[in-house]
């Protein structure tokens, strides 16, 4: 059942039906549990998902009786049950049982959730508020490769869109300033040429960057190493960086951010490695958060938080020819000038 535009919504209307045609991620499976609800926040819109057996529900954090949420009710045999008034909802989302009923009086047939697509993948729960999508869930094969190894911290919420957040991700000219602390090497801010592909799904770019390579780098051997990086986005929050190093080592960093709000989005992160197996989780992942928090410092303050559409409000260079190509192909999914999620 497509959700139609909330109530309210800090988008403008145009630009919540584009992005309401494409799939998100809410949840990790993980967090997604037999015995209690759990809330989500997608495009302004408040969700609720649950497991009844093997089925999966994403539906309105909203009980059609009363308007309360149902994450605040509890799971019992399989049905969402409503705190307030006990009603019952089975995994289809139609109401089974309305407590105050006598025994064999018919439910009302609009008694039910206004439920909304769902599916599973790399451990995401991906919600689709609207009937079809003109993509599918992004294709990140390093996830499910045994020859990776594939860890993922808890998801982050950040004041910013998820626009600005994307656009960072494939940002490679910040390298050299932000994450000095990290991998950015000062000598190598010049940018060279970089061919941006169009594709089906969205872009793709090749870059060559000469890291840094402190001591508390995944690798070790010189001052500086060579990273080969193959960034592919999926439109329009999605993307995977394929980093290949001469020693044939390589490092796959997978990201998608949910549009909570304009200005609000939850950030996914996942990371694959193809060496380090013998390595703890926390250990892999220490890495790449300390890269997250250093851009997190600089993104969460730009102004406006969404990405302006409309090129001729911020000034680019040869260098932003990456970012600008992000910038035109939202543009090209029918979002408006002023858009950013």
């Amino acid at each position: 059942m497509a959700l139609g535009l909330p109530t309210e919504t800090s988008f403008a209307p145009s630009d919540w039906e584009v992005l309401a045609s494409f799939w998100h991620p809410v949840a990790y499976s993980r967090d997604i549990r037999e015995d209690a609800p759990h809330a989500i926040r997608l495009l302004d819109y408040d969700l609720v998902a649950y497991r009844s057996g093997s089925d999966l529900v994403v539906a309105r954090d909203l009980c059609i009786h009363r308007g309360t949420p149902l994450s605040l009710g509890h799971i019992e045999c399989g049905e969402l049950v409503c705190r307030y008034h006990g009603w019952h909802y089975g995994p289809d989302g139609r109401c089974t049982l309305i407590p105050s009923f006598a025994p064999g009086h018919p439910i009302p047939p609009k008694a039910r959730l206004m439920t909304c697509r769902a599916v599973e993948r790399y451990g995401i729960v991906w919600a689709l508020l609207a009937d079809e999508s003109p993509l599918p869930v992004p294709d990140w094969p390093e996830v499910e490769d045994p020859v990776y190894r594939t860890v993922c911290p808890d998801a982050q919420d950040w004041a910013i869109s998820a626009g600005r957040q994307v656009e960072n991700f494939l940002d490679v000219s910040h390298f050299s300033f932000v994450h000095t602390g990290t991998f950015g090497n000062r000598e190598w801010a010049l940018m060279p040429e970089v061919e941006v592909e169009r594709t089906p799904q969205g872009l793709k770019y090749d870059f060559i960057y000469m890291a840094s390579n402190p001591g508390v780098s995944p690798l070790t051997g010189g001052e500086t190493i060579h990273r080969t990086m193959h960034y592919e986005l999926t439109l329009p929050f999605s993307a995977r960086l394929v980093i290949e190093y001469p020693s044939e080592q390589r490092d796959v960093v997978f990201i998608t951010a949910a549009p909570v709000s304009a200005k609000s989005d939850r950030v996914f992160l996942f990371v694959s490695r193809n060496y380090d197996h013998h390595k703890t989780d926390e250990e892999l992942l220490a890495w790449d958060l300390a890269i997250l928090a250093e851009d997190r410092v600089i993104v969460e303050r730009q102004r406006p938080e969404e990405l302006p559409l409309d090129l001729s409000a911020e000034m680019h260079v040869s260098a932003d020819r990456m970012t600008l190509a992000y910038r035109k192909a939202l543009g090209e999914l029918g979002l408006g000038r002023r858009y950013t999620s």
